[in-house]
């Protein structure tokens, strides 16, 4: 019986094989097989979707073949396909930032910044969790714990790396981003037309709604009665539910059928210069 690696290893093979006899394919003969390919497999839920299930089982069921059952597989598929974007992912970022420094650039120390982090991210996180990738047996020589006793073990590194390093960094980054919208609102802020003044006083009315301080400029007016509407934090909640949030719905909604027809489009093949539409 053919173990799980052995099964995995035939996979990329083949997979590896197809992508090259396809690189080396004409143009035209991509651009066929991608269209067809996407074809099939948006038709595949449309009909999924669209077929009325079986009143017995409500799985959608067509020439005998369970379409509902089959959807959770080519999902777990698709799953795996997109795994293969990380892949790509990476090497665009190693091949930038490997340009980068062999050619010397400017900034090229952040690209060696980004090797030795990426490298340490990847060496600790994998050590963590061998017992994970070898089914909680003894790991092989080249993988054991070298360390003594009182040395640091590899998940305290990697937590010391993600936990102490890198979530500082992220806050760090996302409190300088702070400046740049106080930044940006300000400049959307000045009251050069009417609906610019609309603007302002609404966004003051929110920000005032969401603080203490704000809270406790009206908190002389009475929680009930006729004028309870007036206390700051009633009349900010009354503009994004009653004002904001049909603006929001219509904004999905026409977003929607934008992603409906740009879908369409795309599965149909009308897209310009989608599939090499721009190579000949």
């Amino acid at each position: 019986m053919l173990t799980f690696p052995i099964l995995v290893f035939a996979a990329l093979s083949v997979a590896l094989v197809a992508l090259a006899l396809l690189h080396q394919a004409p143009t035209r003969v991509k651009r066929a097989l991608t269209m067809a390919t996407t074809f099939l497999a948006g038709l595949f839920y449309v009909v999924e979707f669209f077929v009325p299930p079986d009143p017995a089982t409500s799985d959608a069921v067509v020439f005998g073949r369970n379409l509902t059952e089959m959807a959770a597989t080519v999902g777990q598929v698709t799953q795996v396909v997109a795994g293969f974007t990380f892949l790509l992912g990476i090497y665009n970022l190693v091949f930038v930032h490997g340009y980068v420094i062999r050619r010397r650039r400017e900034g090229w120390p952040n690209s060696v910044a980004f090797f030795i982090s990426f490298l340490a991210m990847v060496v600790f996180s994998f050590w963590r969790d061998w017992k994970t990738w070898f089914g909680g047996a003894n790991p092989p020589a080249w993988v054991r714990d070298p360390l003594p006793e009182h040395a640091a073990r590899p998940h305290d590194v990697y937590t010391l790396l993600f936990d102490g390093l890198y979530r500082n960094l992220e806050s760090t980054m996302f409190s300088i981003l702070a400046f740049y919208i106080v930044s940006a609102a300000y400049r959307a802020f000045r009251v050069r037309t009417g609906e610019a003044g609309v603007l302002m006083v609404v966004a003051i009315i929110l920000m005032l709604g969401q603080v203490p301080l704000g809270m406790a400029l009206t908190n002389w007016i009475p929680a009930s009665g006729q004028f309870a509407f007036f206390r700051v934090e009633t009349l900010s909640q009354f503009i994004l539910t009653a004002v904001n949030g049909p603006v929001q719905r219509a904004i999905g909604f026409g977003i929607g059928l934008g992603m409906l027809a740009m879908a369409l489009r795309i599965w149909l093949s009308l897209e310009r210069g989608t599939y090499f539409g721009q190579e000949e």
